[in-house]
């Protein structure tokens, strides 16, 4: 949990939008503690849900992320990120591979996404019950050339990609191997074109928890790159 020590000085506010979208399973509210710290840091922030078990990542654009997108009340010369964790990313590169080339698209940061696929729904989508919990996406999220995050083409420009690297669930390590979160592998979460990478101390749960995670975000959004010095 965040404490007060954790918390960035107040930040002078920017007309800049971030947006917040939650991964698989999960509600909005999940998003809470970045959505803190990034209003501590000035950014106007609006989180976005969608029911990840219930419908296909074109539904989740199509019914919940442009409608909510389309919403926003936006200044002149203002921009809009976008914060994700998991499943989002992938829901937020398929919005903006089709998104209006007016939309005023700055920067974005993918938290733990499976940009290549997902090696746990290659041995698991053959159950019933896996389909079941999962819902459509389980059919989408695959290795293979022809899953949708293989098939949505390079990361939008300007998006960085941060990984944890802590492997706390032992049931999935003969399928990852050593360098995964838990959930996603090291590897799967490159995309073509991405901007930076940076490999933290966290699982695939508590990455959206962690306050060196929110940090990094920040640095992202206001100078392209995680360094410090960036």
């Amino acid at each position: 949990m965040l404490t007060e020590r954790d918390m960035p000085a107040a930040s002078p506010p920017t007309t800049d939008t971030v947006v917040l979208i939650h991964g698989l399973g999960r509600t909005r509210r999940s998003m809470w503690m970045v959505a803190l710290w990034l209003r501590f840091c000035g950014y106007r922030v609006t989180s976005i849900g969608y029911p990840s078990r219930c419908v296909s990542i074109a539904e989740a654009v199509e019914r919940h992320l442009m409608p909510a997108l389309a919403k926003l009340e936006l200044e002149d010369g203002s921009r809009v990120h976008f914060v994700t964790h998991s499943l989002g990313g992938i829901v937020f590169r398929a919005w903006a591979a089709r998104r209006d080339a007016a939309f005023p698209l700055g920067r974005a940061v993918m938290l733990a996404p499976p940009n290549q696929g997902s090696e746990i729904i290659d041995e698991l989508r053959q159950w019933r019950w896996v389909r079941w919990l999962l819902g459509p996406v389980s059919a989408e999220l695959g290795t293979d050339a022809a899953s949708t995050p293989n098939s949505l083409g390079p990361l939008p420009p300007e998006t960085g990609v941060i990984m944890g690297g802590k492997d706390t669930l032992p049931f999935f390590r003969h399928l990852l191997g050593p360098e995964s979160d838990g959930v996603v592998t090291r590897a799967s979460s490159h995309g073509e074109g991405e901007s930076d990478f940076l490999l933290l101390p966290a699982n695939h749960a508590t990455i959206i928890l962690q306050p060196a995670v929110f940090r990094a975000v920040n640095r992202f959004l206001r100078t392209g790159g995680f360094a410090e010095n960036a």
